[in-house]
């Protein structure tokens, strides 16, 4: 086998290499905006094929340069073309996450494409300084792998295979890990600050020692401690940061998911707390109807017929207590009304409920106090800040779903696509704790295969949820 083609190869295999780098850095970005940033995003079977094409694109611009460039072509004219097909690479990135995302798509493509690039940049980084950290990082190693043989050397090929092996790694982990247990632990705008900070240190704190004078300092000296440097870095930085950000969001996320379990427990005691009232109730009622009945019985034999419709009144009253004020055919949505209702008197919210659910939802506990306690809690906010509050609860019903819409007085028209995005909309001081919008009301409709939908006027908002008459496993 000649130089020229164990060379060619040599190009061939580090190219595929940092390609499925790439494809893979370009879905890990698309998880972590899922389930680190909070962006509404589904990974779907076309989204990962879709990604190959960056292959494609990479192999075929290879080919180009291979059959039209030829090889004593300028090197500033070499340098000029190679960025330029790094930068078609990154608008085919932007691409990709205009398709990926289902908001603010522009925004949110801009946003992960600067993410693929740094993440990109940060492996690339990491890979090269490990591996001349490795072989001694001498003047000789950096002038091999970046000068002498770019791009073809063993030397490189153990930086892509690295370079591949951690995305792959880090990819099983996010995916695995968050996305597909759907875990969720959203990073606030300071811990964004403080990663980005982190990431721009960690690759230009390895490249300082390179930058000393070299009449003071001899340039294999100087490579040799950058290295060391990062190194050390790696274990600093590299784990450190990111575990305290992690740690610290899933810390949040733990919160939110507890103040959805402290709704659920609350909902349980309430029932259970009104179902011994009512049975204590039902019994002395049964108790006392015999003796009821025959007080109204000597009434009308002695033609006290007024007294005695009066006193069927007072019966019925007592009948009419011991039936629920609401009804909707479902035992835990009865329960959830009932509690925000009476909320909803305290604040002179009128309420009003219209239409039942023949059979009930047929949905998880755990999920009914996800959607509608949190549903109703962001109508009873929106609506006490109005002159003429009120929520009204409707049910309506088709051959295959039912469709429930939540009504409340506002105060003005609202941004319906910033509402409905993961990233955080409240009118809350205390955005620590809020601000996640209809986050878990969102992911709970359609882990039920349901739809939300939301509509805003100027002078109220409607959020409808439309949920599959059938049981969801």
């Amino acid at each position: 086998m000649t130089e020229d083609v164990s060379n060619f190869i040599m190009q061939l295999i580090v190219m595929t290499m940092s390609n499925l780098q790439l494809i893979i850095s370009l879905l890990l970005v698309v998880i972590v905006a899922a389930c680190f940033l909070g962006r509404y995003v589904v990974l779907t079977r076309k989204l990962v094929i879709s990604s190959f094409g960056m292959l494609a694109f990479s192999v075929f611009g290879t080919i180009i340069a291979n059959l039209f460039i030829p090889e004593d072509l300028d090197k500033n004219l070499v340098f000029v073309l190679d960025n330029g097909l790094t930068f078609l690479l990154y608008i085919y990135s932007f691409i990709f996450y205009m398709f990926a995302f289902k908001e603010k798509k522009v925004l949110r493509a801009i946003e992960s494409t600067v993410c693929f690039f740094l993440f990109s940049l940060y492996i690339s980084t990491f890979s090269q300084m490990t591996v001349i950290y490795l072989v001694g990082g001498t003047e000789d190693v950096v002038i091999d792998v970046f000068y002498e043989n770019l791009a073809d050397s063993p030397l490189w090929l153990a930086i892509s295979g690295m370079a591949l092996l951690i995305t792959l790694a880090l990819f099983i982990i996010a995916y695995f890990g968050f996305y597909k247990p759907k875990k969720y632990y959203i990073i606030g705008i300071p811990h964004r600050v403080i990663f980005v900070i982190w990431a721009a240190l960690f690759i230009v704190f390895p490249f300082v020692p390179a930058m000393l004078p070299s009449e003071e300092v001899p340039i294999e000296f100087r490579y040799h401690i950058m290295s060391i440097m990062f190194a050390i870095g790696i274990i600093i930085l590299g784990i450190a940061a990111p575990v305290f950000v992690i740690i610290s969001s899933a810390d949040k996320a733990l919160r939110e998911q507890n103040k959805s379990q402290e709704a659920y427990m609350a909902a349980e005691l309430e029932y259970i707390g009104r179902y011994k009232k009512k049975q204590v109730e039902t019994r002395a009622f049964r108790h006392d109807i015999k003796n009821n009945l025959a007080i109204t019985r000597m009434m009308l034999e002695e033609g006290h017929t007024e007294e005695a419709k009066e006193h069927i009144s007072d019966m019925l009253g007592k009948v009419s207590s011991l039936s629920p004020k609401y009804v909707t055919g479902d035992e835990m949505l009865d329960i959830i009304i009932s509690m925000k209702a009476d909320r909803m008197d305290e604040l002179d919210i009128k309420f009003t409920l219209d239409g039942v659910t023949d059979g009930g939802l047929n949905i998880k506990p755990m999920d009914m106090c996800s959607i509608f306690a949190n549903a109703l809690d962001n109508a009873i906010e929106a609506a006490s800040s109005c002159e003429d509050p009120y929520v009204s609860f409707s049910i309506k019903r088709t051959d295959k779903f039912f469709i429930i819409k939540i009504t409340n007085s506002a105060s003005g028209k609202i941004d319906i696509e910033k509402l409905m995005s993961t990233s955080g909309y409240t009118s809350k001081s205390d955005k620590e704790h809020h601000g996640f919008g209809l986050m878990n009301v969102r992911r709970a409709v359609e882990e039920c295969n349901g739809i939300l939908k939301a509509e805003s006027l100027d002078s109220s908002f409607t959020l409808s949820v439309m949920m599959p008459r059938k049981a969801v496993s």
